[in-house]
């Protein structure tokens, strides 16, 4: 099983890292998830990414989330390539 990278839009101004991970949690081993912030506000962007365990639960993830209402957004979840590291998100 390889691990998988989820990007998450929708996310509101006030959306933290833990919410992130709270909030997938229940579809998987969140290996790290984290909301990308402006330098000045440090208020969320909207979106965020999140390494899941396996690919089957980034895909249950989104299957379940993509769509639905978070915090009065609407979430949108993709299954990315895209690789994040610590030094390239805060």
């Amino acid at each position: 099983m390889s691990k998988c990278m989820l990007y998450v839009g929708g996310l509101s101004e006030a959306a933290s890292d833990h919410q992130l991970r709270h909030l997938l949690g229940s579809y998987g081993t969140v290996v790290q998830a984290y909301v990308i912030r402006y330098k000045r506000s440090k208020k969320s962007a909207g979106y965020g990414f999140a390494e899941m365990g396996s690919k089957e639960e980034a895909v249950s993830a989104v299957a379940a989330l993509d769509g639905t209402m978070f915090e009065d957004n609407r979430l949108r979840l993709f299954l990315t390539t895209h690789e994040v590291t610590s030094s390239s998100v805060r």
